[in-house]
């Protein structure tokens, strides 16, 4: 059991977030906490904070980090997860959470793993995964559990003799850093029909191919010339080589491009369409958001960075499918499955709503980009996503940014 250590007293956190960049979803995320908008605003900036936590604290602290999540259980408070709670740490974990604006709205807490440990040894057993997911009815799943301090493995309702063995054997490898769930079962990519709007070229919306339809997500820009992209999931874009289209408002139907490069494989499930006509298309780092039950419409949503996924942070999404945008929580990290192809690595699991068409749907909060949408269960709201980042260096892109 982790031992609890508050290194900064009062729940007051001054946030370098503005008020703009909170308010526009704190309404929708009361509504969800049962609290106030004011608590809503103040518990919404601290998630602004916890992704540059889990950049910077690997790099101050090394194998003395043990991660960083959102608690939703206790007043969505950061923790950050170190191995030892020393005068050394304490004080380099507070001076990096001060320079961030965060106070005292985290606590330390004292685990056995570092974080680094976890993510090798996820690393280690996803192409174990993979090799025992080939040819089994369902696939088995592995992903990294912060708040647990362990690698966490989810085995579908009728595993084969092969997933079995790999489980066992992780156990005797991983003792006590390894927990065993459930996978869920009838998980899909998400590709297949939407949403149309004039330029700007923003994510969001639908895009379609002779015998397919996904959803588009953010814009990027290549990192060796001023080529501008569409990002969206890679098995869209696999083996595809005609133009993709999307339709303005009028129902007029105009080609965006061609895949410029895809990849749906271990490494990760990410592509990016090229840009036919920059100057008719006018592309911008916005996402269509529609109306939903946990947000505002806004076609002019803009994206203001790009950022890593922490656990038990609220992320919302918009595919071309579904009528409404919807919100969720992120559930897991560093996320190894199969559906409908190659087992998957580094990806996360959130339990958002999605149905097929919304493959390639921008993940988004606060203004920031985290992923993009790739697959889903059949009855379930769980979905999973490719890490925006991993997709930015899988595809050599930037995410534009307003």
């Amino acid at each position: 059991m982790a031992v609890l250590v508050v290194v900064a007293g009062g729940l007051a956190a001054a946030t370098k977030a503005s008020a703009a960049t909170v308010s526009e979803e704190a309404e929708s995320f009361a509504r969800e906490r049962g609290i106030t908008v004011a608590e809503a605003e103040r518990r919404l900036g601290w998630q602004v904070t916890a992704p540059d936590l889990l950049e910077r604290l690997p790099v101050e602290l090394g194998e003395r980090f043990g991660g960083v999540w959102i608690d939703g259980q206790d007043g969505d408070r950061i923790k950050v997860g170190v191995l030892a709670a020393d005068p050394a740490t304490a004080a380099t974990v507070n001076r990096t959470a001060a320079a961030l604006g965060l106070g005292g709205a985290y606590d330390l807490v004292v685990v056995a793993r570092s974080a680094a440990s976890l993510d090798r040894s996820m690393d280690r057993l996803g192409p174990e995964i993979a090799r025992v997911n080939t040819g089994a009815r369902d696939g088995l799943a592995g992903g990294v559990r912060p708040d647990l301090n362990a690698v966490w493995l989810g085995v579908p309702a009728e595993p084969s003799a092969d997933q079995l063995a790999l489980v066992d054997q992780a156990r005797r490898d991983l003792g006590a850093g390894l927990v065993v769930g459930t996978a869920p079962g009838g998980v899909h990519a998400l590709a297949c029909n939407g949403a149309h709007c004039d330029p700007p070229l923003r994510g969001g919306i639908r895009i379609t191919h002779t015998g397919a339809g996904c959803t588009g997500g953010f814009l990027a820009k290549s990192k060796v010339d001023s080529e501008l992209y569409q990002v969206t999931a890679g098995h869209c874009g696999e083996n595809r080589t005609g133009n993709w289209s999307t339709k303005f408002a009028d129902g007029s139907s105009h080609v965006i491009g061609k895949v410029h490069h895809w990849e749906y494989n271990g490494d990760g499930d990410a592509a990016i369409v090229s840009i036919v006509n920059e100057a008719g298309w006018s592309p911008a780092p916005r996402v269509r958001v529609s109306w939903g039950a946990f947000t505002t419409q806004n076609d002019l949503y803009g994206i203001a960075a790009d950022k890593l996924s922490v656990m038990g942070q609220r992320v919302c999404t918009t595919g071309a499918k579904q009528f409404m945008s919807w919100c969720g929580f992120v559930l897991l990290t560093n996320v190894s499955m199969d559906y409908d192809g190659p087992t998957v690595h580094h990806l996360a699991w959130t339990n958002l709503c999605a149905v097929p068409g919304d493959s390639g749907a921008p993940i988004y909060s606060m203004h920031n980009a985290f992923g993009i949408l790739v697959a889903g269960a059949d009855d379930d709201c769980i979905t999973l996503y490719q890490e925006i980042r991993r997709a930015e260096t899988l595809l050599n892109v930037n995410v534009l940014h307003t």
